[in-house]
């Protein structure tokens, strides 16, 4: 199918007003608009051709995207007062070409105007001397659109008077080039380049009548530098339009821009204002290096740069938000002194409707999760997740070969809907090596000459391709993944030799390796792309499709910004796949939750008027944060401060002693418990749970206090003595919030009654756990996800009254979702004793049958949790050391390389 670009961007500008006359008296568009438009065009198109724009354009036109939530103190509104005298030329010019272009579709600009307009307001009037220093925060998706976002307010900031724009962009030169590009693109309208001879206009001029362009002080092959032959030749005041410069979090070019700086304020105080904004905020802070002194020194300098400057605002763009600026420091108060904490705003973007994310791809509810995700098992031998630099990789893992095929087949797919002169991308992420990654090239390289062999031989051959046998696995991979994608394999083989021509494997890591996409925008670049950290954080991908990744990382952040597969897959989604082991999806399960309940408390906070300090206090004391932060102190520390925070949460023991003698004592443990709590309650007892209702707390605590949880668990393994960090939070609520418990034991309805070996007198079937694997010191329950209970066990013990308000709270807006919509509504905290088999004779399991674990329901809290010191044993600090280490040694590599 031709190129229809520019029938599309007509379309579009047509049906872009009619959309805006709907959405101004609150209506959309009216069914069977877009197909009557488009039929009436004056253009020339055939069937398949109408129906490829009418697909488009209501994929355009129905997409929708909410504001986001902000929590904010010390704002005064100033934007509106001003609105009518400034010249939004830059932004004006930004908007038309989204728009105008088919860039974004209107509803997603509209939003984009608003939220921006929101973050100039908080951010400070540039015309106003006394606003000092602002600092703020943007918290977004990975992928979704915070470059669009940053760059709009960019131009926004421009217009309203700041005069100097500083974009911190990522931690390698391909990051910060990447960056620069997509500046130009939005803001400066030309190709950045010192000493050109003709300067390269770029499609955004088209967008204005008068040709306006801010100054630069970087370009695309450079970052901020002193040479005479390309660098900053100009004195700050030097220039009418504001200037930007778009530098790389390396204390090298920041310390040389930071004495030019200087140099441009005489020794005095620079009086024209500052917008710096950092993106990957989280990138810059002491958990990002063994060596603490590295990223201190980014630190100080980036504050050193907001010194220099009368009026300075700062914001940081992250997806990730546990950052050093939360949690690094020892005491909360050092914590909200810092000076890049966001004290004045923090603003939580929500993506368009057709954003693919974490929560389509790893909720408990993602619609994408089924037909996303492969599970692979069958790498150990070959490619095992913890390997060194010179380890030899003679093979590659058959999965690998496959998704490799299934890419493959993605191109042929889409080929067929009309969109073969797209971009189309596959990631393999599978260690952190660059010798290993070139091996893993070669094997690559030879299987895709393989399959462009076959499918240029063969695929022709109607019936008879099927005599080939890779001809006939593409066929087997294709009916079990892509039978319902509205296509036949006799159609794909007639596109099958020019998807696979096409493609090209590259590596893209610290030695090079370039992703051209803006060079290959008329017939699109289809690639293979093999790397490790520069896969890992910040690079777009374009039409990501199919992603292989093998990394044995746990921690939050580094772990979600691997998913490079979040983004926008316009009329491909129901073709894209991921493959991982099950350890890393069971990681991206959990750390999408602890995300989105912050993200939740943002949302909750705004509606309380409450401020940034309360929201990182919030983040200082979430478990996943509490992992983080100790990982780092680890380094170099054996003692940590911790103040952890587990209200409306469902804490689960998923990792037990993988020991025949720690379970049976804990078995035991558990009967002289029960044995003490007298009759159930035959209020709550049912046919699946035996419950008693208010037990004292002080019981419980001995329990927990005989219990033994292995230190692979965080949040319930001994962290100092005998002691844990849930224990010290239940011991301060002792005397008030957990005097009185209520306690439950689940079990099946069906199923043949096990002896007495809990409850006295009352034999009950048991449940089965039948997934679980080793880890250091433990066994790890699996049931699906990272838990030991069943999905409904959280609504034990509740009145209908209290199921009820539970259920509304999770369709509310901003509401708390799963266990968490439950555990609000409880009035005290609910024990649950779980009790079951696990599967026989298991790789790695010595624990023996029937096993017992613990987890917990615990209602919302009014005491702030104390902070306490904890002098570290080496189990608990070896655990989690493994959490930063492999992402703490990419990004020293990247450090000692550039």
């Amino acid at each position: 199918m031709r190129n229809l670009s520019s029938e599309l961007a007509y379309f579009t500008l047509r049906l872009g007003q009619a959309w805006a006359e709907e959405v101004a008296q609150g209506r959309a568009l009216p069914d069977g608009i877009i197909a009557a438009e488009v039929a009436g065009s004056p253009f020339h198109l055939d069937a398949e051709e109408m129906a490829w724009l009418v697909r488009e354009l209501e994929g355009s036109f129905t997409t929708s995207q909410t504001r986001g939530s902000s929590v904010f103190s010390d704002f005064k509104p100033w934007l509106r007062d001003r609105q009518t005298e400034l010249d939004f030329y830059y932004w004006n010019r930004l908007r038309r070409y989204y728009l105008e272009g088919g860039v974004l579709e209107p509803q997603v600009v509209a939003t984009l105007d608003n939220v921006t307009d929101e973050l100039l307001d908080f951010s400070g009037n540039p015309k106003d001397a006394g606003i000092g220093s602002r600092r703020g925060m943007v918290i977004g998706h990975v992928q979704s659109g915070k470059t669009t976002n940053y760059s709009a307010l960019i131009c926004k900031a421009a217009d309203a008077g700041y005069r100097t724009i500083l974009l911190l962009a990522g931690i390698t030169n391909t990051l910060r080039s990447q960056t620069q590009e997509r500046l130009d693109e939005t803001f400066i309208g030309k190709k950045s380049v010192f000493h050109a001879l003709a300067q390269e206009p770029l499609p955004l001029l088209t967008y204005a009548a008068i040709k306006r362009f801010p100054a630069y002080g970087t370009t695309r092959d450079s970052d901020f530098t002193r040479n005479p032959g390309g660098g900053v030749v100009f004195s700050l005041a030097a220039h009418n339009e504001p200037i930007i410069f778009i530098t790389k979090k390396n204390k090298a070019p920041l310390t040389k821009l930071k004495d030019w700086l200087i140099e441009q304020g005489h020794g005095g105080t620079i009086t024209s204002p500052l917008l710096l904004i950092d993106d990957e905020a989280d990138n810059a802070s002491i958990n990002t290096a063994k060596n603490p002194g590295a990223t201190t020194a980014i630190n100080a300098v980036i504050r050193e740069i907001l010194n220099l400057f009368e009026r300075s605002t700062y914001i940081g763009y992250t997806a990730t938000p546990f950052a050093n600026i939360f949690i690094d420091p020892d005491t909360n108060d050092a914590m909200l002194q810092d000076d890049l904490f966001p004290k004045h705003f923090i603003k939580a973007l929500d993506p368009p409707s057709t954003y693919v994310g974490a929560a389509r791809v790893f909720a408990e509810d993602g619609d994408l999760r089924p037909s996303m995700v492969r599970v692979v098992n069958d790498y150990a031998s070959v490619l095992p997740l913890k390997h060194k630099s010179d380890d030899p990789v003679t093979a590659l893992p058959g999965s690998l070969l496959t998704a490799m095929r299934v890419f493959v087949l993605t191109r042929a797919i889409r080929i067929l809907r009309g969109q073969g002169r797209k971009h189309c991308s596959m990631m393999i992420n599978v260690s952190r090596f660059n010798k290993v990654q070139e091996k893993v090239f070669g094997l690559v390289y030879t299987y895709l000459g393989t399959l462009k062999n076959s499918t240029a031989v063969s695929a022709g051959l109607g019936s008879r391709a099927l005599a080939d046998p890779v001809i006939a696995l593409l066929k087997e991979d294709f009916d079990r993944e892509h039978h319902g994608t509205g296509v036949t394999f006799d159609q794909v083989l007639t596109v099958l030799r020019e998807a696979a021509a096409s493609i090209v494997p590259v590596t893209v890591n610290m030695k090079g390796g370039v992703l051209d996409y803006r060079g290959n925008r008329e017939h699109g670049l289809h690639v293979i792309a093999i790397g490790g950290l520069a896969l890992s954080r910040g690079l777009t991908l374009e039409d990501l499709t199919v992603s292989y990744i093998l990394r044995n990382t746990a921690a939050s952040d580094t772990l979600m910004q691997m998913a490079r597969w979040f983004g926008y897959r316009p009329n491909f989604e129901d073709i894209c796949r991921v493959y991982l082991p099950n350890l890393a999806l069971n990681h991206y399960k959990e750390i999408h939750e602890a995300i989105e309940e912050l993200r939740t408390e943002v949302r909750r906070m705004q509606d309380l008027g409450m401020t940034p300090e309360h929201f990182g206090l919030k983040v200082r004391e979430s478990p996943t944060a509490i992992k983080i932060t100790a990982a780092n102190k680890m380094r170099s520390a054996t003692q940590m401060t911790v103040a952890a925070d587990y209200s409306e949460r469902h804490l689960e023991g998923y990792i037990l002693p993988n020991n025949r003698d720690a379970n049976l004592s804990n078995l035991e443990e558990v009967r002289r418990f029960v044995s003490g709590l007298g009759e159930p309650s035959e209020a709550f007892t049912t046919d699946q749970t035996i419950v008693w209702r208010g037990v004292p707390g002080l019981s419980v605590m001995a329990l927990l206090r005989g219990f033994s949880f292995p230190s692979a668990h965080g949040d319930l393994g001994p962290i100092q003595g005998g002691t844990s960090l849930f224990m010290d939070y239940v011991s301060d609520r002792l005397s008030d919030e957990m005097a009185l418990w209520d306690v439950a034991v689940p079990h099946p309805r069906g199923g043949d009654p096990f002896p007495e070996v809990i409850v006295p007198g009352r034999p009950f079937p048991l449940r089965q756990r039948l997934r679980g694997d080793a880890v250091e010191g433990g066994w790890r329950v699996t049931g699906g996800r990272n838990r030991v209970a069943d999905p409904n066990d959280a609504q034990i013990a509740l009145s209908q009254e209290q199921l009820d308000a539970a259920a509304a709270e999770k369709t509310r807006e901003g509401g708390l979702r799963g266990d968490k919509a439950y555990c609000a509504q409880r009035a005290r905290p609910l024990l649950l004793i779980h009790v079951f088999t696990t599967q026989p004779n298991a790789e790695g399991k010595e624990l023996t049958d029937p096993v017992t674990s613990l987890s917990f329901c615990l209602p919302r809290t009014d005491k702030a949790s104390t902070a306490r010191t904890y002098q570290v044993n080496a189990v608990y600090r070896r655990q989690l050391e493994a959490e930063a280490n492999s992402e703490a040694e990419d990004d020293e590599a990247i450090l000692e390389a550039e």
